[in-house]
């Protein structure tokens, strides 16, 4: 059974305060929010080179401490 579908009258359900009309500071009507992120300017691929290569350092550190105890003490 088909039924038909429901037609509504489009209208705006939230709109700006009037003062927002005069903000030229970014954000949008709004106004800037916390949600605001920076441009991007470029990938973060040195970052994720430089936490990856950390996380191996101290894993090698790890093992390294591992061995000399097992060695040690057996």
């Amino acid at each position: 059974m088909k039924f038909p579908r429901e037609k509504r009258e489009s209208r705006t359900v939230v709109a700006p305060p009037p003062e927002a009309g005069r903000r030229v500071d970014g954000g949008g009507a709004w106004g800037p929010t916390q949600f605001d992120l920076p441009d991007r300017n470029g990938s973060n691929s040195q970052a994720i080179l430089i936490v990856a290569l950390v996380g191996v350092v101290v894993l090698l550190i790890i093992a390294a401490l591992w061995a000399f105890a097992y060695f040690q003490f057996t």
